[in-house]
């Protein structure tokens, strides 16, 4: 697949309405453009989505009906590009796009052609596109939540060390309080588990004081996007604190989008799945599906962050 020369314009597709399926790549994008009479084009380009429409738009002249791509790691930076363009757009979950039955092959050229076609036929689902501040928000809310789950993972590492060079446990390291932890620095070791520990403890302060930045971030953003109220609402709730009222705040973003609370449910990935055949008994059991991160923190509880 070649990229489209400026000077060339497909004819064959020229003026069209047009369903657009692109393959996203970190540098790259493979585009397939299905016009309504089924004319096709595809070609490669650089992955920058504001070029990308300009090429569509202006290039090829087509009035493009919608836009599709999976979701991935490159994020919605072209699904926001489409809607700032006022161009419908469908981020189709990888799970949820039809696969064959038969193993066939797999190419970016097959995969854009694919995302092209199932649009034109109505047989994508778009999953919820977050706006550039929610989706900041639950970035800043993610990232703190990893923070703390490494310094309870480096915590445990501490205590491991203790134990392996038979250092008596303390009391104080119950909690973790900063008594304990100026025991830690004063112990008499030798020069290499003396060493060894100071890292663990750096580690583990550093760890502390990004987790607090972290914290004070949230709150303080909370405010300026209007989510103070939601929070302060969830929090009452008995057993809902901060961690699960930011979790679910910014999980559960455009929450007006949710009819019922099976919905919510579903999307957190907390309602059973049923199978039952003839006269055998229905089971249930949850799968590993919806978002994690918000099923994470309301089956764990304070303990997932």
């Amino acid at each position: 697949m070649k990229r489209l020369s400026k000077n060339i314009v497909p004819v064959e597709i020229q003026g069209k309405r047009c369903y657009v399926g692109v393959d996203v790549h970190k540098a790259s994008y493979y585009v397939s453009v299905l016009a309504e009479d089924g004319a096709r084009r595809e070609f490669s380009a650089k992955a920058d989505p504001d070029a990308l429409l300009r090429g569509l738009l202006g290039n090829m002249g087509i009035e493009i009906i919608a836009l599709a791509h999976e979701s991935g790691p490159t994020g919605y930076a072209l699904a926001w590009a489409c809607q700032d363009a006022g161009i419908p757009v469908v981020v189709a979950a990888s799970s949820r796009i039809p696969r064959p039955i038969t193993v066939a092959g797999k190419t970016d050229r097959l995969d854009c052609i694919k995302l092209a076609d199932y649009l034109a036929k109505g047989m994508l689902q778009s999953i919820a596109i977050p706006d550039r501040d929610d989706f900041a928000f639950r970035e800043l809310n993610r990232r703190k939540i990893r923070l703390t789950r490494s310094r309870s993972k480096l915590r445990q590492e501490i205590k491991s060390f203790l134990l392996k060079n038979a250092i008596p446990d303390l009391p104080e390291l119950k909690r973790w309080s900063n008594e304990g932890l100026k025991i830690l620095r004063e112990m008499q070791l030798n020069k290499a588990l003396r060493a060894t520990l100071d890292l663990l403890l750096d580690e583990l302060e550093s760890l502390s004081l990004h987790i607090s930045k972290a914290n004070m971030l949230l709150k303080s953003i909370a405010c300026e996007h209007q989510k103070c109220q939601i929070i302060s609402n969830l929090q009452t709730v008995p057993g809902v604190g901060e961690v699960i009222s930011y979790t679910f705040a910014t999980e559960i973003f455009q929450a007006q989008r949710f009819e019922t609370k099976e919905q919510v449910s579903s999307y957190a990935g907390l309602a059973p799945q049923v199978k039952q055949s003839g006269e055998s008994k229905a089971r249930s059991r949850l799968r590993s599906v919806g978002q994690k991160h918000l099923r994470c923190a309301l089956t764990e509880g304070p303990g997932y962050g």
